[in-house]
């Protein structure tokens, strides 16, 4: 009877490490997916703030592409909206998009308080579909993505921030870009 309960026991913990390896390989093979499929601007659909759709069509080529990640009442994606408020040679050099699944109040809230909602080159969007973290692969608040100016109808990605970022960080990037 011991034996057969020792047995058990240790099929059970093969099987567990198993199953563990399986959503392990998975999750690998899924963010080495998102990778790919991030290189260039993936196809998107948000709303911006005053009820209009917003498509990568809705960006002017010429300009690199600054998208933020964010959450309202996140600290983080606070501070980056501080950092960014003051400086407008970022909406001299690129478009900035701000995306978060927040209530549409909340985002306007959000952009009236930190001043952010009338600089221009810079909207505001809606993820109502909750498409951000499957079309970019991550759901993490804030991370920031870096894209080029279309080329050939085409963006690359140049960086991608996890965590808030500086405007020094930005700064750097988009000198890059304008070599």
């Amino acid at each position: 009877m011991k034996r057969l309960i020792f047995l058990a026991l240790v099929g059970m913990i093969i099987a567990s490490v198993g199953v563990l390896a399986v959503k392990i390989v998975r999750g690998n093979a899924e963010k080495e997916a998102a990778a790919e499929r991030i290189k260039l601007l993936p196809d998107f659909h948000f709303e911006t703030v005053q009820s209009q759709d917003f498509t990568p069509e809705s960006i002017p080529p010429e300009k690199p592409l600054v998208i933020i990640h964010f959450l309202p009442d996140c600290q983080f994606c606070q501070g980056e909206a501080k950092e960014l408020a003051p400086h407008p040679e970022f909406f001299e050099k690129a478009y900035i998009l701000m995306v978060s699944a927040a209530e549409m109040k909340q985002i306007q809230d959000f952009g009236t308080f930190y001043g952010v909602v009338h600089l221009p080159a810079l909207t505001l969007a809606r993820d109502a579909a909750h498409t951000f973290g499957q079309t970019f692969g991550t759901n993490s608040v804030p991370t920031t993505f870096v894209y080029s100016a279309a080329t050939g109808g085409k963006r690359k990605l140049l960086k991608q921030f996890n965590g808030e970022t500086s405007a020094d960080a930005l700064r750097k990037v988009l000198e890059t870009t304008a070599q």
